[in-house]
């Protein structure tokens, strides 16, 4: 575990962590970023929403620099909106892929995540509270997809919870790997690809060691960031999983325990300094 004076970046989630049940982030928050920003702190975002959520996030409350977003498969400029790293299925790969979860597990509903959009095929909706901004589409193996490909696929079921789905869908060989960052459904991306190698990615592009960095997160997608940061930090909140990976137990996302974790950082590197 690194020492909070020798953090040079941090890494955090957005849902159930850096932003509070309303979808926003609280006024010790806003304060703590504006400081963090102030001192030459940087503060990434590292989400699994989609490109266009993660954008419009990042811009509501403050962050600039960058975002990483779909679990770790796209690195991009807020204020562009410009990917400067994509990783993710070819189209060929993604429709293998697509063909095999659909076979494995009869009534599964699809999605797929891209740069140009999130396309979910009907009665995905219905099934995940406060879904994030789609299209609907008949059948997710059929959206004709420019560029890159698929970011990652995302499956539902009626019958069973997201973290159920990973045993009869992901079979040794596949070459993907699964998470969660909801309860509700599951996420299926190349292996290789998460929110961990994006953290490794940034340090690299800010030119410091991944002691240097620290991530604080809620949900099971979060493991590979907080595995791989120097310090790794868990809000209240998280998942037994999460709280487990921790060096650190913040307060809620409620009490807002990342503003927590930003002013011990601020306030070490200004004792370091002294």
């Amino acid at each position: 575990m690194s020492a909070p004076d020798r953090i040079r970046l941090v890494c955090t989630d957005l849902d159930g962590t850096l932003l509070n049940e309303r979808g926003a982030v609280g006024p010790l928050t806003h304060a703590a970023l504006t400081e963090a920003a102030r001192c030459g702190l940087p503060v990434v975002c590292v989400t699994g929403r989609p490109l266009r959520d993660a954008l419009s996030v990042c811009r509501d409350v403050g962050t600039d620099g960058l975002v990483v977003c779909s679990n770790g498969a796209v690195v991009a400029e807020v204020a562009t909106g410009e990917p400067l790293r994509c990783r993710g299925f070819s189209r060929r790969r993604a429709g293998t892929a697509l063909a095999r979860l659909r076979a494995r597990l009869p009534g599964l509903v699809l999605g797929v995540d891209t740069l140009h959009g999130l396309f979910l095929e009907r009665g995905f909706e219905k099934l995940v509270p406060d879904c994030w901004q789609h299209a609907c589409v008949p059948d997710a193996a059929e959206v004709p997809i420019p560029g890159d490909g698929v970011l990652k696929i995302l499956a539902v079921h009626p019958d069973l919870p997201g973290p159920s789905l990973a045993g009869p869908l992901i079979h040794p060989g596949d070459g993907v790997l699964a998470t969660c960052s909801t309860p509700y459904f599951l996420e299926v991306a190349p292996t290789g690809v998460d929110k961990g190698a994006a953290l490794r990615w940034l340090a690299d592009y800010h030119a410091i060691r991944v002691a240097a960095v620290a991530a604080v997160g809620d949900m099971p997608n979060d493991l590979p960031m907080l595995r791989a940061a120097g310090l790794a930090a868990a809000v209240a909140n998280a998942h037994p999983s999460v709280r487990r990976c921790a060096d650190l137990i913040l307060p809620s996302n409620e009490e807002e325990g990342v503003a927590d974790l930003l002013s011990m950082v601020l306030s070490s590197r200004q004792e370091e300094i002294r």
